[in-house]
């Protein structure tokens, strides 16, 4: 006896229903889904990145600094890392920590102990703040499946230890190690590790030919992203946008000063409204952006239909 064709189209229904069918949605965190973006760029979607955390809101590199990106929907927070005098990776931008607490003296002259005696200033520079220097340890067990961290200043100086957080905290899908190095150069100091990383090269003032620069790396890693500045339009590595467009690769802009983007920066946005600055790097190739105005370019963002 045949199976009648409407019964067969419940069956299939039934089996929807009872989840074989569910949504990308419902089976990630939103940190696998900023991942999934980052690895397949889509020009509907720009990832939002905030420098040092949301410094305007809180003190740069602090809990309260992640915790407000995390709050307001930002993708990926920038956050800086350094090793302290017992080998504890700690945040801190500068190699003292005279300009950012109420302290004096180099990060690596302090154990973490030591380090956790003083506070952080704000952004204005008081001195008020009950916030301690975080470790790299409490910044991911905080950030878990909710955020995407990228490192700086770990570059090739501290990637083994803070793979060692980051497998100890089940975060290494989440951070983004990125540096100006070679491939050959990383591969040598790194081995293995490098392909257990999420690792982004930077196109900077080191990189003489941006084209073989990207073509090594890809042959050997291929990186989800790149880090591309650029004081120029006539520059070879604004140039290199395209191709890493239409190689779907990922291209993080970092509009915080005129050199990195050819004097589209957050001021300009300020200035000469959005799309003089952040509108202008999304229409020439940018699927990342990132800002010391995080809410600003939130809101831009998805005011223009490009994030949730």
């Amino acid at each position: 006896m045949k199976t009648p064709k409407l019964l067969i189209l419940i069956i299939i229904q039934c089996i929807c229903v009872l989840g074989f069918s569910q949504s990308p949605k419902e089976l990630k965190t939103r940190a696998d889904s900023i991942l999934n973006q980052l690895q397949y760029p889509s020009k509907s979607k720009v990832l939002a990145v905030s420098h040092r955390g949301a410094w305007n809101y809180a003190p740069e590199n602090s809990l309260l600094a992640v915790k407000r990106c995390i709050d307001l929907g930002i993708d990926i927070v920038e956050i800086d890392v350094r090793l302290t005098k017992d080998s504890q990776l700690v945040l801190m931008h500068d190699k003292t920590i005279d300009r950012t607490t109420n302290g004096t003296g180099k990060v690596s002259d302090y154990t973490l102990e030591e380090l956790k005696t003083f506070r952080l200033k704000n952004a204005c520079g008081v001195r008020g703040s009950r916030q301690q220097v975080p470790t790299l340890e409490e910044v991911m067990t905080l950030s878990k499946d909710k955020i995407m961290i990228n490192l700086d200043k770990v570059e090739g100086e501290t990637v083994k230890e803070a793979y060692a957080v980051l497998k100890k905290t089940g975060t290494v899908k989440q951070a983004i190690f990125k540096g100006r190095e070679n491939v050959a150069t990383m591969m040598k100091k790194y081995g293995d590790i490098m392909n257990a990383i999420i690792y982004m090269p930077i196109v900077i003032d080191n990189v003489d030919d941006p084209s073989q620069y990207v073509q090594d790396y890809n042959n050997i890693l291929k990186p989800l992203a790149y880090e591309v500045t650029f004081d120029s339009v006539n520059s070879k590595k604004f140039e290199l946008i395209k191709t890493l467009n239409n190689q779907n690769i990922t291209v993080l802009t970092i509009p915080l000063w005129d050199d990195l983007t050819a004097g589209h920066t957050d001021e300009l946005a300020l200035i000469e409204g959005p799309d003089a600055a952040w509108g202008w790097l999304i229409n020439n190739g940018a699927n990342a952006i990132m800002t010391d105005s995080p809410d600003q370019l939130l809101s831009y963002l998805r005011a223009k239909g490009l994030h949730d």
